[in-house]
């Protein structure tokens, strides 16, 4: 199968030139391990009688004329130092930009230090050595620099090119095993004033903290967005800044890989101190359980443990924290299961429809046990279980093309079929017999009695519509029919309340004009007499690597959030708290009949 086009065409060509977070200290020993390259380089080729550039030596010896000691080790450092600045600017503004290997990024990139050494650094240190008063400078000093001498510039720099091109790579996210710096102590600060947790039923307003963790590189490396985002070191000032532009509720995810370790283990220290501060002055937590990822040990969603273990960790989740109300058990379960085993994105990274279906059952039946373990502790739990809501439009009446578009809009609804007990469609039936699901692994979940408390939660963004073109290929066909015509197709088959649980654009300009275009629909779907509790702007601050649906370790910083990286505002989080502030204390929103309801 062709794999699903998340971003419009020239998406990710475009997010290359993206500003991009950096790893300091990968640039840092990258650049300093390519000077001493250079350095080993030079020392043999000079043995060996080659005129070859000593950069060392000259430095040093425009700190102290003549061999010292002392001015060799000062060059040594003025060396390493600018190995580290052509290290961040390579970083900064080269790396990632082209899809070549890493060692070619690295000596495609090396030609530029090369250039300015010949044209410009070797001619100056020439001049600084002649410790003259006057010195006359062509243009034409470079063309007098020895051969052996020109080539031992270009070989060093071809050699720095490579060492930093091999090293300097993943600027966020850790090998699988390792973790994160802990996450900030609490401090006591004046608190901006919020709704915090005491409007019990009132519209939710709400933002989220991107939390994905699932793992890349065949299970090797561990991405997680709250660290790449620096939320473990802000998550303080990161709620804070909900309460000022009037929050409400907060998607928030704690990091199943790190509060799970093992199984009967929980490491509850990464998120105590958030959680009480949560509690205490808001905005009410919506908890995301698992969104993406499971722990290491787990492996993928293909090992049928999954259930059994995310069940346990909801209920050790639930029992020490039983003033949570709001639940997310299992995150986009459609997209979750399609990009590890059927797009080859993340996880298990596989390219079958068994695959598919195996990780769609696993992850219907935890969102399930979960959701049963919750309710033992807390009966009166919401759920907000949150997909993604998708269309494919056929380009044409050919029969082919007609099949995979409808293919496509009944494989959407699977896991959401299996948790609400909803009979699947003939076609789907067919499929996931094909892939060894027997009547009796349906009828266990039909037999299901759905909670009445349980909302369904629709995510939309402009690469939710596709189009299946003429060579039956799926192509992202951006916003056409919107998320009031798609969230209506699911809210016909399951007759559920209903959330708009996430959404984003980039742009200054464009931003505010999406959030007040998916909050007409919003006005629009509640007049249609839907029931609609709530919308919510995801995330609160700028995302990594979302433009490549986090399939490299890149550190593109994906500018859609209320606010960006340093915790500035954007233009959208002021539209926000505009939205908010004009339409909180509104009596239906006030008071949202369709959230009392529920929570009834």
């Amino acid at each position: 199968m062709r794999a699903l086009v998340r971003f419009p065409a020239g998406a990710q060509e475009r997010a290359r030139s993206l500003i991009r977070r950096v790893d300091l200290s990968k640039a840092v020993v990258a650049g300093v391990a390519g000077a001493l390259a250079m350095e080993l380089l030079s020392i043999p080729l000079r043995l060996a009688g080659v005129a070859a550039i000593d950069l060392v030596g000259e430095l040093g010896s425009i700190l102290i004329p003549g061999e010292h000691a002392i001015g060799a080790l000062g060059g040594l450092l003025a060396h390493a130092a600018v190995g580290i600045a052509w290290a961040l600017f390579y970083a900064y503004f080269f790396w990632g930009r082209l899809k070549w290997p890493r060692v070619v990024q690295g000596l495609a990139f090396s030609a530029l230090p090369a250039i300015l050494a010949i044209l410009f650094v070797y001619p100056q240190l020439k001049l600084m050595q002649a410790h003259e008063t006057l010195a006359r400078v062509r243009l034409t000093d470079f063309a007098h620099i020895p051969l052996g001498t020109l080539l031992s510039i270009i070989a060093t720099h071809a050699v720095y090119g490579l060492v930093i091109g091999w090293l300097y790579r993943r600027p966020v996210g850790y090998p699988v095993g390792d973790k994160p710096a802990a996450p900030a102590a609490a401090r006591d600060f004046e608190r901006a004033p919020g709704h915090g947790r005491s409007r019990k039923n009132g519209f939710m307003f709400t933002t989220g903290i991107e939390c994905s963790y699932p793992t890349i590189e065949k299970g090797r490396w561990r991405r997680d967005e709250m660290a790449s985002a620096l939320h473990y070191r802000n998550w303080q000032r990161d709620f804070d800044l909900c309460r000022k532009i009037g929050i409400t509720h907060l998607r928030y995810g704690p990091p199943l890989h790190l509060t799970f370790p093992a199984r009967g283990k929980y490491d509850w220290s990464w998120i105590d101190e958030p959680m009480a501060e949560l509690e205490k002055y808001g905005p009410e937590p919506i908890v995301d359980l698992c969104h993406f990822g499971v722990p290491d040990w787990l492996g993928d969603l293909q090992n049928p443990e999954l259930p059994s273990a995310l069940s346990a960790y909801a209920d050790a989740f639930a029992e020490r924290y039983p003033w949570v109300r709001f639940y997310t058990p299992v995150n986009e379960m459609y997209v979750c299961s399609r990009l590890s085993a059927l797009e080859g994105i993340w996880n298990e990274q596989r390219h079958d429809d068994h695959a598919f279906v195996t990780a769609a059952f696993h992850l219907a039946s935890s969102s399930i046990a979960m959701t049963d373990c919750i309710l033992k502790h807390r009966p009166d739990a919401i759920f907000i279980n949150s997909e993604s809501s998708d269309f494919t439009q056929p380009c044409c009446p050919d029969p082919d093309v007609q099949h995979r578009a409808d293919m496509e809009n009944e494989r959407r609804f699977l896991p959401l079929d299996l948790i609400y007990a909803h009979d699947l469609g003939d076609s789907m039936k067919a499929y996931v017999r094909e892939q060894g699901k027997t009547d009796d692994d349906l009828a266990r979940f039909k037999q299901r009695k759905v909670p009445r408390r349980s909302i369904l939660g629709l995510d939309y963004y402009e690469w939710n519509e596709r189009l299946v073109d003429t060579q039956g290929r799926i192509r992202s066909l951006g916003e056409l029919f919107g998320w009031y015509v798609i969230a209506k197709q699911y809210y016909d088959r399951y007759q559920r309340p209903l959330m708009h649980t996430e959404t984003n654009r980039t742009g200054a300009d464009d931003a505010p004009r999406w959030l007040w275009r998916q909050w007409h629909n919003i006005q629009l779907m509640r007049k249609s007499g839907v029931p609609l509790v709530g919308f919510t702007w995801y995330s609160l601050t700028d995302q990594i690597d979302w433009t490549v649906a986090l399939s490299e370790s890149l550190g593109l910083i994906f500018p859609v959030g209320l606010f960006d990286l340093n915790r500035d505002v954007r233009s959208v989080g002021l539209a926000y708290k505009q939205l908010i502030e004009m339409f909180s204390d509104v009596p239906e929103f006030r008071e949202c009949e369709g959230l009392a309801k529920v929570m009834a």
